[in-house]
């Protein structure tokens, strides 16, 4: 894995308290042959009442598509859920795939949304999956928490268990106008997986899609950062809302999960310089000429080959040189692109906030003054994406008179820049499309030979 590490300023003016961006980019190797190790993927469907029609059969499409591309060491579940929940598909290697797919069109609409207990069943579904499996719960609904487990943070905090436990990763996808946009992206968050929403049936496909072309390709897994802020830092957070755990050393630790073949991966943290000093009587500064060391950062990872699962760290120590001259303090363009479309990230979050307590004008002043801090970087090719992320919320906010909807795309927009990630699906408008993103790798030729798993379980 290439880590490529930035600083907005490498230089501040000394005895002078400020904030320091510390941006660091995650690239995966490719793959250059096909890899062995299994997945485990529980689908996990809404057939609540509004999913008649259209929905639901598009979800049935799309569940039938992610069957015809398992292979045959991958593991497969599928729940639905209205009111209670039920396994339609067992965990388990598919080996016929055309009777499980004559099985999901058998997939009727039924009454309310019991989410939790859906997501429960597809949970007690991956445990069973072989120790070591890379496993992840891809889960879809278009309604509200009404039936079972209804409070959000009980939600989130069992979701959460599931990954700290079970190393289960869960994508989110909304589907319509009715679902609970914030619920989604805060379970997605928690676990490092991804949040999509849809308003179109035809979307599904290929959200499902990249959702299986991630776990076959992944290429890293676990990528933590361990952060040891040193003298001059009095605080660190993760722009990207990652969680963080405190170590018993007192290092942070954040959680950034898994890469995929070929995807880039950024994450953006604030770093609270606190004022350093200058030699008395000198113009020098008080650390060494390549400047003072703030943090040291420990990232760490299972890398994935065809030869197996090695463990990596790096360390990198982060330094900021003090000055006296404010003709030095020259902002880092190389870092400009991913911290300002994090930045423009923060701010369309706050201006959700303020225009859901119906201050419209408040939020429109945070989207307006976010544009103009761009706008003074003099750089419009270098922080295009949030630009364009913060001109497209001040336009939906103001003029849309559908802020239902508007509200559900923003949150998407704003749950991917945070991420950052250039491999997960753009399901926003075309033209809207961030620069970070880029096409899926193809998969390497599946092998003919392929041997199945080696403790399988009973046929699906």
């Amino acid at each position: 894995m290439k880590t490529t590490v930035q600083l907005d300023y490498r230089a501040i003016l000394a005895n002078t308290a400020r904030p320091v961006h510390l941006a660091f980019q995650f690239t995966a190797p490719p793959a250059t042959v096909r890899r062995e190790q299994s997945i485990a993927f529980s689908l996990v469907l809404d057939r609540s009442g509004s999913m008649e029609g259209a929905p639901l059969a598009a979800a049935i499409r799309a569940a039938k598509t992610v069957v015809q591309n398992l292979r045959q060491e991958d593991w497969f579940s599928l729940v639905t859920f209205d009111d209670s929940a039920e396994v339609v598909i067992p965990i388990g290697p598919v080996r016929s795939k055309q009777k499980v797919c004559e099985r999901i069109d058998q997939i009727m609409t039924g009454g309310s949304t019991n989410l939790t207990g859906g997501w429960t069943l597809g949970r007690d579904a991956l445990r069973q999956a072989p120790a070591g499996t890379v496993r992840r719960q891809m889960l879809l609904t278009d309604g509200q928490l009404n039936v079972g487990i209804v409070d959000p943070h009980q939600v989130r905090q069992i979701v959460s268990h599931g990954l700290e436990r079970d190393g289960i990763r869960t994508s989110t996808l909304g589907f319509g106008d009715g679902y609970d946009e914030d619920l989604l992206a805060s379970l997605a968050q928690a676990t490092n997986g991804a949040f999509y929403d849809a308003n179109d049936p035809e979307k599904l496909p290929a959200i499902f899609s990249a959702e299986l072309d991630g776990l076959q390709q992944v290429a890293v897994q676990n990528l933590r950062l361990r952060f040891k802020p040193l003298d001059f830092v009095d605080d660190c957070l993760s722009l990207g809302g990652y969680n963080q755990v405190k170590l018993p050393d007192g290092r942070i630790e954040y959680a950034l999960g898994d890469l995929m073949t070929e995807e880039d991966r950024v994450a953006v943290f604030v770093l609270s310089v606190l004022p350093m000093p200058l030699l008395a009587g000198t113009a020098t500064p008080a650390a060494s000429l390549e400047g003072e060391a703030i943090a040291e950062v420990e990232i760490l990872y299972d890398a994935i080959s065809a030869s197996g699962i090695a463990s990596r760290s790096e360390v990198h120590t982060i330094r900021v040189r003090a000055t006296q001259d404010p003709a030095e303090v020259q902002v880092n363009e190389d870092a400009l692109p991913w911290v300002s479309a994090q930045q423009a990230a923060e701010i369309l979050e706050k201006a959700l906030k303020c225009r859901d307590q119906g201050d419209l004008t408040g939020a429109q002043k945070l989207l307006q003054d976010g544009i103009a801090h761009l706008n003074a970087y003099a750089s419009d090719a270098k922080v295009s994406d949030g630009l364009e992320l913060l001109k497209k919320a001040l336009r939906e906010i103001t003029e849309t008179t559908d802020y239902v909807r508007s509200r559900k795309e923003l949150k998407f927009m704003r749950a991917s820049y945070a991420r950052m990630s250039s491999a997960d699906e753009w399901v926003a408008e075309e033209q809207a499309k961030p620069s970070f993103k880029k096409p899926r790798p193809r998969r390497p030729a599946d092998d003919a030979d392929a041997t199945p798993p080696a403790s399988p379980r009973p046929q699906s």
